[in-house]
């Protein structure tokens, strides 16, 4: 008997007890396993095999997927039911080649384990083998996919999520039938043997895979959905100090340190010391540094979080930009894993749109909104997640808005009262001479000048600005009158610097040193500022923050707590270097100038950090709410997403 004769002859009893098991009585199981039963070349089998399942299971798990991005981002719940559907049908187009592509190779890179346990083991019972590979390989999915929720998906409605809960065990059931009936196909093809009995019954297995993977998915979708809370209609609140915030960024615990140790920012070190400390401003008044933990987190993030008392994602801002595929209404903020499908691939080729961070992402109130409640003048000055600038009492300078200024984009400074002289402010600094040696000596003309324009300008910029704000006053009205209850000033240029910095390590050590003393005579100013004004216009409670941004991402920083009621003990001071700092977290920041202002007390925020007394908060109440944004977005967005990336953040 021929080879080829005895090829058919087990090919033909193969066929036979396939159709004997009923794996040949359904289209979809026919589809896969005819395969097996043609006398073809193996890697033929194989290449049609892999196409055959990634297109099938690529089109399950793109549209499920599609509906995960769909309601992350909000896309359904926004205009009629038919733009939502056309965003969906878009969204799965542009997901389904990559998923399907995907699907393919990590299938392929399964038969290989399947190829080579045949070909080592005397494997008996295929169908066993093929389904224990199948069930792991849906249980991987699962996983991603539970995974990604916790950070993708925001508070979205109840039935949108019930919804996601029901398609995403109803995709992986795919997932697993169809890997399943795949390298069944792929055993049968290289052991010419046909499975010993039929495994992935509709009934009962096939039933058990597709309860399992609802248990596993419900609880775990609709526990990501978090609970809005109705913003109050009015805050009550107390007597309470005058609060500062100050951001640096980019400088490294030890460098902060060893310059108060040192004594080289006197007002910081003063801020730092116990109560009655020599030359400490004020009565009584005294303060302690705390270390933190950083997260490894994009400074949007970060910075958010210690503005609003939330943690990132729960805040909104968990990225620098989004992204808008073509033919998609709504911007994906939201994208987990397949954030580098959209910035390597899609962006490059024009089928998706880059969008900047805006202030409309923002879901948590910021100090200082708080603080304006009621009509009391506040000062923010490039804060991250400002951009465009609400309105407030009081003034609000965007972040990069030495960048915006410069291009004259709109959204840049609210109100719009300030914006000539803030312009004119940002032109005359451009202009100006630099006069820090640090930079101009260590670096060549050109790398120098980048640094400037990047970094130390802005710098300059905003704590000028910052200073006239906190000094502002409007025609008539005494200083006190207009005296900011919240003021807030952030200071990146030296984790901009950081950023390619090529001018030795003792040349940026003498820059850290430059900036932090600039710092100090912003601190200085603000105080001496609040002492000559009119009693009770005292700056009562300052919290400054040096972080190491990107130098030393997932590192140590430092917070400086200081109240004019003073702080117990001295641990922790600016003379303990060595010492071992109380620890605490960059949320409680905002807590703690929350309370001080005399604001009611957040269930959703943490406790101030102890050492320090803190009056008692007028209400306690679940939560502050989510702001309603009303300003629409500008149109010069693109300019800011530009900055942003100049800054070296994109």
């Amino acid at each position: 008997m021929s080879d080829g004769t005895k090829k058919d002859g087990e090919l033909e009893k193969v066929r036979s007890e396939l159709r004997r098991l009923g794996y040949l009585d359904h289209g979809f199981e026919r589809f896969l396993l005819q395969d097996a039963l043609r006398p073809q070349r193996p890697l033929r089998t194989l290449t049609q095999l892999t196409l055959k399942v990634g297109l099938l299971a690529g089109g399950a798990l793109a549209f499920a997927l599609a509906l995960a991005l769909a309601v992350a981002n909000d896309t359904l719940s926004g205009g009629p039911w038919w733009a939502a559907l056309l965003d969906l049908g878009a969204l799965f187009l542009h997901l389904f080649p990559p998923v399907a592509a995907t699907t393919a190779l990590a299938f392929l890179a399964l038969c290989g384990l399947i190829l080579l346990a045949i070909r080592l083991y005397h494997v008996r019972r295929i169908e066993t083998l093929s389904l224990a590979a199948a069930v792991a390989a849906g249980a991987a999915g699962l996983w991603l996919a539970l995974w990604s929720a916790r950070t993708v998906l925001p508070e979205s409605g109840l039935p949108q999520l019930l919804l996601l809960g029901l398609v995403t065990p109803v995709a992986i059931y795919a997932l697993v039938k169809l890997v399943y009936h795949g390298l069944l196909t792929l055993a049968i093809r290289f052991t010419d043997a046909p499975p010993r009995g039929r495994l992935f019954s509709g009934r009962w297995l096939g039933l058990a895979i597709l309860s399992a993977a609802f248990i596993l998915t419900l609880p775990a979708v609709l526990s990501a959905r978090r609970v809005e809370l109705r913003t109050p209609a009015t805050l009550p609140m107390a007597p309470g100090d005058r609060v500062l915030l100050l951001g640096i960024d980019g400088v490294l615990p030890e460098e902060v340190d060893y310059l108060l140790s040192l004594g080289d920012l006197p007002t910081l070190g003063r801020l730092a010391g116990p109560p009655g400390a020599p030359g400490a401003p004020g009565d009584n008044g005294g303060g302690r540094v705390w270390s933190y933990r950083r997260r490894v987190e994009p400074p949007a993030s970060f910075w958010t979080s210690v503005a609003t008392g939330r943690p990132g994602p729960d805040h909104g801002v968990s990225a620098l930009d989004s992204f808008r595929p073509l033919g998609v209404r709504t911007p994906l903020e939201r994208s987990g894993p397949l954030r580098l499908w959209w910035s390597r691939v899609a962006v490059p080729l024009g089928i998706a749109e880059y969008r900047p961070v805006l202030a409309n992402r923002r879901r948590a109130f910021t100090l200082w909104e708080l603080a304006s409640r009621g009509g009391a003048p506040v000062l923010a000055v490039n804060w991250w997640a400002t951009f465009p600038a609400e309105t407030l009492p009081g003034q609000v300078v965007a972040h990069g808005a030495y960048q915006l200024l410069a291009e004259g984009v709109e959204g840049a400074v609210a109100p719009d009262t300030g914006l000539d002289r803030l312009a004119a402010l940002a032109a005359e600094i451009g202009r100006a001479p630099w006069t820090g040696r640090p930079v101009t000596a260590a670096l060549p003309p050109k790398a120098a000048a980048a640094v400037l324009d990047r970094a130390l300008r802005p710098d300059l910029f905003y704590r000028e600005a910052f200073l006239r704000g906190l000094h502002a006053s409007a025609p008539g009205a005494s200083p006190s009158a207009m005296a900011p209850r919240a003021a807030a000033l952030y200071l990146p240029g030296l984790d901009i610097a950081a950023d390619g910095w090529s001018g030795g390590a003792v040349a940026f050590a003498d820059l850290v040193r430059e900036e932090l003393v600039a710092a100090d005579g912003v601190l200085a100013r603000a105080l001496a500022a609040g002492t000559a004004g009119a009693p009770g216009d005292e700056v009562g409670t300052i919290a400054v923050v040096f972080d190491p941004g990107r130098r030393r991402e997932g590192g140590e920083g430092r917070i400086l707590l200081w109240r004019r009621a003073g702080c117990s003990g001295a641990a922790g001071g600016a003379g303990d270097a060595g010492a071992r700092r109380p620890e605490t977290s960059p949320e409680a920041v905002a807590a703690a100038l929350l309370r001080a202002a005399g604001l009611p007390q957040s269930a959703e925020l943490p406790a101030p950090p102890a050492g320090c007394p803190w009056p008692d908060p007028p209400v306690t109440f679940p939560g502050y709410g989510e702001p309603r944004r009303t300003q629409t977005l500008p149109t010069e967005g693109g300019e800011y997403l530009e900055s942003l990336r100049s800054l070296g953040y994109l």
